[in-house]
């Protein structure tokens, strides 16, 4: 597990990511002396479908004013903002990355918000809060770099309120073969743990929760998609291209699937 763990950090680790974000963005014509939670949307949603896909995600759990929102794997902060932006949440919100952790607290901070987030490092598996204290689990894309879903699922479940909400968004495997790699969340293999969506389900249902909705579909039928992102290359890594493209054929090859989840631990 720490040699996993390891790889993950290693994967996503970058430097210097707030300037380079910054730079991208004023290279393109934004200001980023006032900057907005609409304008980052652009370079901080770092999953495949972007900002589309996160309201996707928060229309399917149902996410309202004043909800306590765990996230759980935030990258550089993304959905965070969105959920305490758009919908007046309030978030803890974990990664396993210290890079991307402080680049979510800088963020954050340029974006007027740290009052309603607050990040800190560690891990999905292992969360630091008390039983009961939210009343949605947020995982956007992250659980394919966890090994120990039984464990991740365990703890979302011990973190909510009766009642409360479990929204996952992942990347199964298909029944056309391996996926062709390196990918988005992995350039090897040896970290990327897909497994089927009836594991994930049995998993799910293993820890308690009861399936309220399952897509196939990561962004709402009709809803289109957002402009296209920028900086892709300034947070993932210079080889974006080539782990896009091997996303893009293995999904038309049945190799991944997406799959959106909603779930519930029962009051």
């Amino acid at each position: 597990m720490a040699d996993t763990a390891s790889s993950v950090q290693s994967h996503y680790a970058a430097e210097d990511l707030v300037a380079r974000i910054l730079g991208v963005l004023r290279e393109e014509g934004y200001d980023t002396d006032s900057l907005s939670v609409e304008t980052l949307n652009l370079t901080d949603q770092l999953h495949d479908g972007g900002l589309g896909a996160t309201q996707a995600q928060a229309d399917l759990a149902g996410v309202s004013e004043g909800l306590r929102v765990l996230d759980a794997g935030c990258g550089i902060g993304g959905a965070a903002r969105y959920l305490a932006h758009a919908h007046g949440c309030q978030v803890q919100a974990i990664d396993l990355t210290r890079e991307f952790v402080d680049a979510a607290i800088a963020l954050t901070e340029l974006c007027g918000l740290s009052d309603r987030i607050t990040f800190r490092q560690g891990s999905v598996t292992d969360l630091p809060f008390d039983d009961q204290s939210f009343d949605l689990v947020w995982s956007q894309n992250v659980s394919m770099n966890v090994e120990d879903k039984a464990k991740l699922f365990a703890e979302a479940y011990r973190v909510l309120v009766p009642g409360g909400r479990f929204a996952l968004s992942h990347i199964t495997a298909g029944p056309g073969g391996e996926p062709y790699y390196p990918l988005p969340w992995a350039r090897r293999a040896d970290y990327s743990f897909l497994g089927s969506e009836k594991e994930i389900l049995d998993r799910l249902a293993g820890a308690g929760f009861r399936i309220l909705e399952i897509r196939d579909e990561i962004i709402a039928p009709g809803g289109g998609r957002p402009p296209k992102p920028l900086a892709g290359s300034v947070v993932m890594g210079a080889d974006m291209r080539e782990r896009a493209i091997n996303s893009k054929r293995s999904t038309e090859e049945r190799r991944i699937k997406d799959m959106l989840v909603l779930a519930e631990r029962p009051a």
